[in-house]
């Protein structure tokens, strides 16, 4: 017992503690409030540090592409961080119109332009931003990073990225058309007193770079390339009675045009220059692949069909709706990918109201409502019906952005192909 004792004793001084149960220390002995050393409280934070950069320059680096000056402080608020404010689609702007040519997607964004108003919408159809114009005729150029709204007739224009103002500007003489790049490059074709037009280019600082003017064609429509060191340039004219079209490519370092096609009776609608360095028109008997490194061009023939819509897109060619009938019933797809072949044709013998075309699928929108997605094959993949009022179709990655008459809505493409409608408000009934 005494040896018991003394072994007790000793446990209780702290100086030999071996297998210490819970009843022979007081309850107060066992709280532990000792803070942690200095040197383990800098090491945790060191590898939390280590881990948070090497977090952040993985995701940076898979957004390379976004990390411009302009858009870096969004992409960390919006991308990063995870920022996505909304209520959900349709989106819903009642009491404002919206043209067809004034809806696009700007990095994968919707951005549209009203009579009165420009909105650029993140996936949750919350506001990336939202702003008042005064323009009387406002025309939406976008691409990946900026979009232009000018106005036609007149010579105000605002640059914009996908979450601010970055030039409200006005032109020297009244705008016809105007583009931008992805490098915030732009340029402008204007009236001018003693030509049938101009073209003007800037930097992205809004300083001129670059002037042509032309003197034989009325010009009306421009499209700048991706490093905005070119244009092509498409206009009109009269020959013997007749109408005559034209398109230049232009090359900012030479004071020449650098090639020039025209097109006896033929009125060209919109032309694009490509990613690839070539370009494409649409007109009204046939469509053109300008083959710029060869100087050479290529006709793309309708087949006595009639043209109802049609869509140009930088990185995939052009796609048109083809009607057999001049009422635009009956309608075809014909898809030209970027090298000028004929991708493939999907005969439908439905009226399309809008087409759009991404990876080798299509997406066209029937007046009744209906969206539909093909493959390059004419194969129907999947359908889904929409309100009657839909009248725009545009691509994002896995989703579908459709512009109505009062809302614009998304569908979404699920993994299995399916096509399944955005809805708030049935989403908040769940």
């Amino acid at each position: 017992m005494k040896k018991s004792r003394e072994y007790i004793n000793s446990l209780k001084k702290g100086n030999e503690r071996e297998h210490l149960s819970y009843e022979d220390e007081p309850l107060k002995d066992l709280n532990d409030d000792e803070p942690l050393p200095e040197h383990a409280t800098r090491h945790f934070f060191k590898v939390f540090l280590i881990i948070f950069i090497s977090v952040v320059l993985v995701v940076a680096w898979a957004n390379i592409d976004k990390l411009t000056p302009d858009n870096i402080s969004h992409w960390i608020e919006y991308d990063l961080l995870g920022k996505n404010e909304g209520e959900g689609y349709p989106a819903s702007f009642s009491g404002a119109d919206v043209c067809t040519d004034n809806f696009d997607l700007m990095d994968g964004a919707p951005v549209y332009c009203t009579e009165t108003s420009v909105a650029v919408l993140n996936p949750n159809a919350g506001k990336y931003q939202s702003f008042s114009h005064a323009f009387a005729n406002p025309a939406l150029s976008a691409n990946s990073n900026y979009s232009m709204i000018y106005n036609i007739g007149a010579t105000g224009y605002t640059i914009i990225n996908r979450n601010s103002i970055v030039r409200s500007d006005s032109a020297e003489n009244n705008i016809f058309c105007g583009d931008i790049c992805p490098d915030g490059i732009y340029c402008l074709l204007t009236k001018n007193d003693n030509y049938l037009g101009k073209l003007t280019a800037y930097r992205a600082d809004g300083l001129e770079m670059y002037t042509y003017s032309f003197a034989d064609f009325y010009v009306n429509r421009v499209s700048i390339n991706r490093n905005g060191s070119r244009a092509v340039v498409s206009g009109i004219s009269a020959k013997n009675g007749g109408l005559l079209s034209a398109i230049y490519v232009l090359d900012f370092s030479q004071s020449s045009y650098m090639q020039k096609y025209e097109f006896d009776d033929v009125y060209i609608y919109d032309i694009k220059y490509l990613d690839n360095g070539n370009a494409v028109a649409v007109a009204d008997k046939a469509a053109y692949y300008i083959d710029i490194g060869k100087g050479s061009k290529k006709n793309i023939d309708y087949h006595s069909r009639f043209i109802t819509g049609y869509d140009l897109n930088r990185q995939n060619g052009m796609i048109m709706s083809l009607s057999a009938k001049p009422d635009g019933r009956e309608c075809d797809i014909m898809m030209v990918n970027a090298e000028g072949d004929v991708l493939s044709e999907i005969f439908t013998s439905r009226k399309i109201i809008s087409a759009d075309y991404s990876n080798g699928n299509t997406t066209v929108l029937f007046d009744d409502g209906e969206m539909t997605v093909y493959n390059s094959k004419g194969k129907k993949l999947s359908s889904v019906v929409l309100s009657t009022d839909a009248r725009k179709v545009k691509i994002s990655d896995k989703r579908i952005y459709v512009l109505g008459k009062s809302n614009l809505y998304c569908i979404r493409q699920e993994n299995d192909g399916e096509l399944r409608i955005e809805n708030k408000n049935s989403d908040k009934n769940k």
